[in-house]
């Protein structure tokens, strides 16, 4: 289960990356475009722009294996979500929403440290899938004591 601090962040407009491996252990990272932790506190549910992901979406359906590492970009406080993949889907009318509300609490950030509103606001994010994850580890990564520490 994920702690509260932990979902506090998520919920705060933070950058998302997910980081995969293919079968030869080759690392890929894309850029997800919101994430969402769900009432059970133990799946999350992150969008991905197909055009975009399609190595990362082809190593998810190989072994399901997932990192998601998020970032508040005003004082990188940071964590990474490890687990298994559930399911990637095509993101629906309820995840469209959710993205919403991530996208304007991100470009906040964004702007907040410096990057203009057109530059933030031009940012490619449609059409997404929807990957649902079973979150298994938890790790606090921001920079200084304790980053790496598992949480």
């Amino acid at each position: 289960m994920v702690p509260q601090d932990i979902q506090e962040l998520l919920l705060s407009g933070v950058s998302v990356l997910v980081g995969t491996r293919d079968a030869a252990l080759m690392p890929e990272c894309t850029r997800a475009w919101g994430i969402r932790l769900e009432d059970d506190r133990a799946t999350a549910t992150v969008y991905l722009t197909e055009a975009t992901s399609g190595r990362t979406i082809a190593n998810l359906q190989d072994n399901g294996l997932i990192a998601v590492t998020c970032c508040r970009p005003t004082d990188h406080v940071t964590c990474q979500l490890k687990g298994q993949v559930r399911r990637i889907r095509p993101a629906d009318e309820r995840d469209r929403d959710r993205r919403l509300r991530w996208h304007r609490l991100f470009l906040d950030e964004l702007m907040a440290v410096g990057v203009p509103a057109p530059e933030a606001e031009a940012l490619i994010t449609d059409p997404v899938v929807a990957v649902e994850m079973i979150v298994m580890d938890v790790f606090a990564q921001t920079p200084g004591p304790g980053a790496g520490e598992k949480v």
